[in-house]
């Protein structure tokens, strides 16, 4: 099972477990619960997406959910999801910036995205993330 630490940091990588997807979690992140999404931080979530990167589960919007995101770029043209599905396939986990949305806020900005590639309970590959928006100095 997915395990999210309560009372997370905006640090978004101890949001990613190494343990088993199950459907059961799929459905919770995607309902936006606590801790797949942080109350006080809303711009810190969890998403996964499967190894053709159909979004699978968002803490955030779940319209994304059935989404298919391959060669889909930011609003500066880089292919972050590819580039984050390619990073893990080779080294398992790593981090990726790009630009996006926040939740809560107008406008675009930088985030900073942890992943780690994990086997679900049914057999298959999914990439689990979660990021966090990185502060404007504002």
């Amino acid at each position: 099972m997915l395990r999210i630490p309560s009372g997370a940091s905006v640090q978004a990588k101890p949001f990613v477990a190494t343990h088993k997807i199950v459907k059961k979690p799929l459905r919770r992140i995607s309902a936006g619960e606590a801790p797949y999404r942080n109350l006080e931080d809303p711009g810190l979530y969890v998403f996964v997406y499967d190894i053709d990167l159909t979004m699978v589960a968002h803490a955030d919007n779940i319209l994304l959910v059935g989404n298919n995101f391959k060669g889909k770029t930011d609003v500066t043209g880089k292919l972050f999801r590819d580039e984050i599905k390619a990073g893990a396939l080779t080294n398992g986990t790593g981090w990726m910036d790009y630009v996006y949305v926040h939740p809560v806020r107008p406008n675009l900005y930088y985030k900073a995205t942890y992943y780690r590639l994990t086997t679900g309970s049914d057999g298959r590959s999914y990439i689990v993330c979660s990021g966090n928006f990185k502060s404007c100095g504002v």
